[in-house]
């Protein structure tokens, strides 16, 4: 069956899809002189740090620049730092040096990258370290990889959009990492046109209050594995919502289990544009999970599925 993938065939689609999922996070960094607690006048820069580690994928390129105050326009190339001392570490199981990967800047990616050839090892840690010949900040991160599952039953090579044949994907139980795992499903067409939309969101286009490039990922969110069935024998059954299907035709569905580190600065990021009850005028802060500077350090695992949505 064509949805039945190997680790190595299906990296680009993962990483196709952290990178559409993530970029919020590169808002939220613009936003930050503006969200945080303090006043203006006390505005201090801040490094920010932005690397995602995907298990059983090569280690990550890691982005790192400063924050800018709120009155000055933001230009990327600007807020770049290209001079860090960069070294990311697995650790063993006791939490000691297991091995150490060095990291230089690459003026072609504006990102730090390493020539190690190492694969990101599913349930070990990580920490990130940075440090600056010329500035006196010191950075300190951890994650923990997300064990690795597996799509475990054949998804249908073709269904029909909202037929009572609703999608079933069952996955292998991933070992947790944290308290619970915590997913994120992300729908990609293979073919996004105007012509293509779903109604939903051809009602949403015609209106322009949607952009084709808004939908072509479609993300749910977080969605704990407790709102998920369990069989016996632990596997999870996700029944996909229609809602998560923007386009007809051939399409890739990217199911991914998030760490801690992205799972804390989502929620904080739905928090802070009123995803709870606040009182007025108060706005929290973001939870980075980073010492010494904001961003993320996070990770994840994936599979993918293949398969079509036909018109009704």
């Amino acid at each position: 069956m064509k949805n039945k993938l190997t680790h190595k065939k299906i990296n680009s689609t993962h990483l196709n899809s952290l990178k559409r999922f993530t970029l919020v996070f590169l808002s939220l960094f613009l936003m930050f002189s503006s969200c945080d607690i303090y006043n203006q006048e006390d505005y201090q820069e801040n490094i920010v740090v932005e690397a995602y580690a995907v298990a059983n994928n090569p280690l990550p390129e890691i982005h790192i620049s400063t924050t800018s105050p709120v009155e000055v326009e933001y230009n990327p190339e600007a807020v770049i730092i290209q001079n860090a001392n960069v070294l990311i570490t697995l650790l063993d199981e006791d939490g000691n040096d297991a091995d150490q990967f060095d990291y230089f800047f690459s003026s072609n990616k504006d990102s730090y990258i390493t020539t190690s050839t190492h694969k990101v090892l599913p349930n070990a840690t990580y920490r990130l370290d940075i440090d600056f010949n010329d500035r006196p900040e010191k950075i300190q991160a951890f994650t923990t990889i997300p064990d690795q599952f597996q799509i475990l039953n054949n998804v249908p090579d073709e269904v029909i959009y909202q037929s009572t044949d609703q999608i079933e994907i069952i996955v292998s139980a991933p070992k947790r990492t944290d308290n619970q795992n915590v997913f994120v499903f992300s729908t990609i067409a293979e073919n996004p046109s105007v012509d293509n939309l779903t109604p939903f969101y051809l009602a949403s286009f015609d209106n322009e209050d949607l952009k084709l490039e808004d939908v072509l990922i479609n993300s749910s969110g977080l969605i704990n594995e407790g709102n998920f069935e369990v069989k016996s024998d632990q596997t999870i059954i996700l029944r996909f919502p229609w809602i998560g299907v923007a386009f007809y035709g051939d399409s890739k569905i990217v199911i991914n289990t998030v760490d801690k580190n992205l799972a804390d600065l989502v929620r904080s990021q739905q928090v802070q544009l009123g995803g709870s009850t606040l009182s007025p005028g108060e706005i929290p802060n973001l939870i980075y999970n980073i010492e010494g500077g904001i961003g993320v350090f996070g990770s994840l695992s994936a599979d993918t599925a293949y398969t079509s949505f036909a018109r009704p």
